[in-house]
């Protein structure tokens, strides 16, 4: 079992640089920045975490998410599991922590890359294009009823495999721009694609800085495109950001119950290169969040990225759509009465925002006005009405 691996930042001119070494040890990790990282000898380096893993630290202890903290971001889900599986079957499954960073590629979240020496390994990129995605609804298709992979597709679709989340995702350029695809399931109760595509551009129009999205059909199946925001325009596509989820900032594991809304607004206070904008912008998609029914929006469907010459910023929203098969609770907790999903338990803690009562209720009142006519909104952006009909039972009576 491997218990080592070498840490790479990549850069949009295309360089490389070495960050450090992980390691297991006594089942713990490890993280030790490499002399020339931390001594920022070519003027780029920046910390995995700002807090938890500074600079001018020594050997840092990782604790949480198998023993290799934040470096867990670029280490996929539920899927990407999946998928690792079935292109090298279930007896080469990674083992441990190091194994999974060693088994992603490279259209994982942000910059970092991993290798098992101290030189950085090769660029292998995985990008498909419109025309592959009949293909990838196909070959995924085949990997939900626990067929064998497509070997034919193998270059196509191992970009899922480093990507988070439980959806079949593979990634594609178009229009000289890196996007996200996410597939429509058999299973699925109603047009999951058509709702986050509605739901990301509604929020948009709620003054959330959301990642932008488009519908595309891919052969019987439908895919919502999400385009990435950690990387640069085409031809090259290179990572311009390294990202640190709400997970990792707050230094919590997956079973943990300490996530809030309000945590996560302390960390933007202390960090943030614009904490002020950051707060009152989480607080406007914690609201929406609400109002629409999106229960699913856990610590990992937040996040920050460090841009160099930047600083620390929140990152644009994703993985935004209401749920109306969730309870009516938040996954993560919104003020004093816990994670019920009301107005007045957003109000609670608005300080922590840097908002005042009277702030945080306008803000909310200009969602809730642009929130009314959501139903024509969402008949305009190819959602059906069966789809309509169903996720009414998830946005808020008020509406």
């Amino acid at each position: 079992m491997i218990s080592e691996a070498f840490v790479h930042a990549r850069f949009a001119d295309g360089s490389s640089h070495l960050v450090g070494r992980c390691r297991l040890a006594d089942r713990l990790g490890q993280f030790a920045y490499a002399g020339s990282w931390r001594e920022n000898r070519h003027g780029r380096a920046f910390p995995l975490h700002p807090e938890r893993m500074p600079l001018d630290g020594g050997e840092f202890v990782l604790r949480t998410r198998s023993q290799i903290g934040p470096l867990a971001d670029s280490t996929p889900d539920s899927w990407g599991r999946r998928i690792v599986e079935a292109l090298q079957g279930p007896e080469h499954r990674p083992g441990n922590g190091i194994e999974w960073l060693l088994a992603s590629g490279d259209e994982r979240v942000g910059c970092l890359a991993f290798s098992r020496t101290p030189s950085p390994p090769a660029v292998r990129a995985a990008v498909g294009a419109d025309s592959d995605l009949g293909r990838f609804a196909s070959a995924f298709a085949a990997i939900e009823r626990g067929e064998a992979a497509d070997p034919l597709s193998e270059h196509l679709f191992r970009a899922g495999a480093s990507l988070g989340g439980a959806r079949p995702k593979a990634v594609i350029a178009q229009d000289d721009q890196l996007w996200i695809a996410k597939f429509s399931r058999t299973s699925d109760g109603f047009d999951h694609c058509a709702a986050e595509h509605a739901a990301m551009r509604l929020a948009q129009v709620c003054g959330i800085d959301a990642a932008a999205t488009r519908l595309a059909n891919a052969g019987v199946r439908r895919a919502v495109l999400v385009q990435r925001f950690d990387r640069t325009p085409g031809p090259d596509f290179r990572p311009s950001a390294h990202y640190l989820s709400a997970l990792s900032a707050l230094d919590l594991d997956e079973t943990a119950q300490g996530g809030s809304y309000a945590a996560i607004a302390g960390f933007l206070r202390r960090v943030s290169a614009d904490h002020r904008a950051d707060a009152v912008e989480l607080f406007r998609r914690m609201v929406f969040n609400v109002l629409v029914g999106n229960r699913d929006d856990h610590l990992k469907n937040h996040a920050v990225l460090f841009r160099p010459g930047q600083g620390w910023r929140l990152a644009p929203a994703f993985d935004v759509m209401p749920q109306p098969e969730f309870a009516p609770v938040q996954a993560i907790s919104v003020g004093r009465f816990g994670t019920t999903a009301s107005l007045a338990n957003c109000y609670t803690l608005c300080g922590e925002f840097g908002l005042h009562d009277d702030e945080a209720r306008a803000v909310a009142g200009g969602i809730v006005e642009r929130l009314r006519n959501w139903r024509p909104f969402f008949a305009a952006h190819e959602v059906d009405a069966s789809t309509i009909r169903r996720l009414g039972g998830a946005f808020a009576p008020t509406l």
